[in-house]
Formats: C-alpha cells, sequence, structure tokens
C-alpha cells in the first residue's frame, strides 16, 4: 500500500507541474548561445494543444524592447497550436553583457544571431514550419538578415510578418541639431547619447493610455543612451528598407498602425507596393499606435496572425 501510496504522490506531483506550464500563459524563460559564444535570454510560449506544434513563430522585438513584448500575441497563439519564441537582442536592456547595453559593433551581429536563434528552435522543433515577426526594428532585423541566414534555414520559413515597420523615420533633425550628430557620429562613434535629447515630438503616444517616454520610464529593459554608431546603423537600415523588403521570395504580411509615432500608413502603403511576392497582405490598424500588441485593436490582430500562419502550415 505504501508503495503505491508513493506512486500517486509522485505522479501528483509531476502533474501539478505540468499543468502548471500547460495552462499558465506565461512563458517558459532559458537562454541561448549564438554564433560567437554570447549567451542570451530567450521566452517560449509553447503550443498547449499539443507536444509538436502546428507552426512556430519566431519573434524579433524592438528599440529599447524585450521578449516581454510578446506576452499577449504568446499567449494566444499557444492556445491554438502554434509555438512562439522570442530572444533578448544583444545590445538592448536585457543583454546580459552591460557593457553591451546600448551599443551594437556591426549590424551582422544581430543577422547572425537570428541566424542562430532560428537553427536553435529549428532543433527543438524539427517538424514545424517557421514564421518570423519583425517588430519595428526586429522587422528591419528579419528583412535585411533574411540573406544571412543559411540556405537550409531559409528553406523552412513559411512567411514573414512585419509588424509596426520601421521603414521610414518621422523627420529631420533641425540643420545645426543634424550636422553636429553627424560629426560626432564620425568622429565619436562610440559616443552615448540620450534618445530622447533627438526627439522632435516629447509627447509621443505608443498605446491610446500610454505615452512613448512615460512607458519607457517604467520598463526595466529601457536603454536611456545609445552610441551614436548604433543610432547611425539602425538609420542607415531604415532608408536601405526599400531595396532588401522586395528582395524577399515568402509571403509576407504587414501589420501597421494608423497612429504610429514613427512611420506615416501611406508610407507603409508604398512599401508595400514595392514588394514582388505575390502572395502579400497588409492590414492597417486605424485606431492604434506603435505597440499593436497592446493595443485597442490587439484581439483583431492576434485572430489575423493565427489565421494568416495557419493558411500557410
Amino acid at each position: 500500500m505504501i508503495p503505491d501510496l508513493n506512486k500517486c504522490f509522485i505522479l501528483f506531483v509531476v502533474w501539478s507541474f505540468l499543468s502548471t506550464i500547460l495552462l499558465s500563459d506565461e512563458p517558459l524563460r532559458s537562454s541561448w548561445k549564438s554564433f560567437d559564444s554570447s549567451h542570451f535570454p530567450f521566452s517560449k510560449w509553447p503550443s498547449k494543444e499539443k507536444l509538436n506544434p502546428n507552426a512556430v513563430l519566431i519573434g524579433v522585438h524592438g528599440f529599447s524592447g524585450a521578449a516581454s513584448d510578446f506576452n499577449n500575441l504568446g499567449a494566444h497563439l499557444s492556445n491554438q497550436g502554434v509555438s512562439l519564441y522570442a530572444y533578448e537582442l544583444r545590445g538592448q536592456g536585457n543583454d546580459p553583457e552591460e557593457s553591451s547595453v546600448g551599443d551594437i559593433v556591426s549590424v551582422e551581429h544581430w543577422y547572425k544571431d537570428l541566424n542562430s536563434f532560428i537553427k536553435k528552435v529549428h532543433k527543438e522543433t524539427p517538424e514545424a514550419p517557421i514564421f518570423l515577426y519583425g517588430e519595428s526594428l526586429g522587422s528591419l532585423i528579419v528583412m535585411h538578415g533574411f540573406p544571412y541566414l543559411d540556405d537550409s534555414i531559409r528553406e523552412k520559413i513559411k512567411g514573414v510578418i512585419y509588424a509596426s515597420p520601421l521603414i521610414a523615420l518621422p523627420g529631420e533633425l533641425p540643420p545645426v541639431k543634424n550636422f553636429i550628430v553627424r560629426i560626432a557620429m564620425f568622429l565619436f562613434p562610440k559616443m552615448k547619447i540620450s534618445i530622447r535629447s533627438l526627439a522632435s515630438n516629447q509627447n509621443t503616444k505608443v498605446t491610446s493610455d500610454t505615452d512613448h517616454w512615460e512607458q519607457m520610464a517604467k520598463t526595466p529593459h529601457f536603454v536611456p543612451k545609445y552610441t551614436l554608431r548604433t543610432l547611425g546603423s539602425i538609420e542607415a537600415l531604415v532608408y536601405s528598407s526599400k531595396e532588401s523588403g522586395p528582395k524577399i521570395s515568402k509571403p509576407t504580411l504587414i501589420l501597421y498602425p494608423g497612429k504610429d509615432v514613427f512611420t506615416r500608413p501611406d508610407q507603409v502603403d508604398e512599401f508595400f507596393g514595392i514588394l514582388k511576392f505575390k502572395d502579400k497582405t497588409k492590414y492597417l490598424f486605424k485606431e492604434s499606435h506603435h505597440l499593436l500588441a497592446f493595443d485597442k485593436e490587439k484581439n483583431k490582430l492576434f485572430n489575423i496572425v493565427e489565421k494568416w500562419i495557419k493558411d500557410r502550415s
């Protein structure tokens, strides 16, 4: 009798542990090793429907963002048989290497990190089709980094999603300020400056209820200062997006807000028009701001992403 009771107790403990993981909307967190042996944290929202997911979505977060930006989308998709994986970007607020926060030596490091992470995820879920989801800066990393992916990995990718794509900037700096910044970028690329000091509009909403700077002040992963070479590299990615975007021959979904602080809807429409692959779709969320997955039309976004992935899996 005692041994039987022990077995029952063990089974109860194991089931309690597994059910906590399977029923919770909280992601699983771990770390992974990139191409240069650097380790970075990542979060995973595994499919709750089955052990082997119907598809895998890999999220790449934005500027001063984090893997937690995918909490809402990950929680939704995990209930629909889709697993979502999101990693912390090199040089952003959750980079374990403190000296690297606010800096990127080369944008190629972002591309190679993406390739390494996809390989790690594919090894874990070898049968599942892979989709990429880049948000804001993440859309640029997916777009420009696609040619850097291994051939075998590119074949596994069934589509790319750009959410609030950063394919244009809101405005130029005043001439004198712009000239000084350009000179400084050339002479002092490692100098760190406050991104708020460069902002032309100090009151910018990222959701219907939150201002960009107020929200950033509350987030532990906020990076107040970036090196000039990082800001210059991101600017170059923005302005060359019209060259890189059309080169990707994969189904493409663009999700963009009507009230973005960075890119106007007509600029996204223009970008969409130059994409050459026939299977391309766009959705405008007229009442939403930059952080689509946290704004008033988020449920509509989740359903669109879910259906779009399922239709191509």
